[in-house]
């Protein structure tokens, strides 16, 4: 005889344990991303502690990220009691190791031989993370202790989807800057700077709506 036996409710700590991967890879990594991308000639005019203001944007972006991550990644084990060694885990292990070290190579500056390479691989290492990190959410959705509704998978999908479409805009806005050529005044921003920040204004928002609708219902689960 076969008894069903019924899965307590997520607690707490789990429910704030998905909804502060969301915010961090959904969020703050794709804004993050994007203005290190494609903004390094706008704002140019602008200067912060010494910097370009995309690099404070981008390290203020990323940081919540890595902060979110690993608070997220405290609290699932103080939730849990001992590690249940399924794909989630494993790839949510994966994805926090990365995450941590991301700002230990993003701030190492060795010699210019090695710059190079460590732009690479700090690249490189944050696109892997990402792509495992939304990975790993599609895998939540089908965890049966997580409750979580079959619509998330479409919902996931949308952001997805929707931050490939502003990456395809800011590419055609690169294209079309770059065939009317630099601008003769380095003190001015590149062409098209201002359809690049309202892009990126569209991406804000369509990523915090995707980013509370998708909190919400893992806060109902």
């Amino acid at each position: 005889m076969v008894v069903d036996i019924e899965l307590p409710d997520p607690t707490v700590l789990i429910k704030l344990h998905g909804m502060f991967m969301v915010i961090a890879w959904i969020l703050c990594w794709s804004l993050g991303a994007s203005v290190a991308r494609y903004f390094k000639k706008t704002w140019v005019t602008e200067r912060y502690f010494g910097g370009e203001a995309w690099f404070l944007y981008h390290r203020l972006y990323m940081f919540f990220t890595w902060l979110l991550t690993c608070c997220g990644f405290i609290l699932i084990f103080i939730d849990l009691d001992g590690f249940y060694e399924h794909t989630h885990a494993i790839v949510g292990i994966i994805t926090f190791v990365l995450c941590f070290l991301q700002p230990i190579f993003g701030a190492i500056n060795p010699h210019h031989k090695a710059k190079k390479l460590f732009r690479l691989w700090h690249v490189l290492s944050g696109n892997v993370t990402y792509v495992l990190a939304i990975t790993n959410m599609f895998l939540a959705v089908g965890l049966e202790s997580a409750k979580l509704k079959t619509s998330l998978y479409g919902w996931l999908g949308g952001a997805v989807a929707f931050n490939v479409l502003i990456h395809a805009t800011f590419l055609l806005l690169e294209h079309l800057s770059k065939k009317r050529g630099a601008s003769l005044d380095p003190t001015k921003d590149a062409s098209f700077s201002r359809w690049r920040k309202v892009t990126l204004s569209v991406q804000l928002i369509g990523l915090f709506a995707f980013t509370v609708v998708i909190a919400i219902q893992i806060w109902l689960a």
